[in-house]
């Protein structure tokens, strides 16, 4: 690593050291329990999103094919 690169690591952690130290860890703690298993993002929104893309695609829905074949796996695995 070359000396410059090494300060403004350096300097980041530091930063980072310092905001850590500036959270309050009961709030931080209450914020952990309150998302548990909270996705972010809406998953009715990420779906258009989805519908959307897709329907811009050319390939015959060979990509959409694809993809559902990689969510089914990715279900299967979990």
């Amino acid at each position: 690593m070359s000396g410059s690169s090494k300060d403004l690591r350096g300097d980041l952690l530091r930063q980072l050291s310092a905001l850590r130290g500036r959270i309050d860890q009961r709030v931080l703690d209450h914020f952990l329990t309150k998302v548990d298993g909270w996705e972010p993002y809406d998953r009715e929104s990420a779906g258009e999103a989805v519908r959307q893309f897709l329907a811009t695609r050319q390939d015959g829905g060979k990509f959409q094919d694809r993809l559902r074949g990689e969510m089914a796996k990715k279900k299967d695995n979990d």
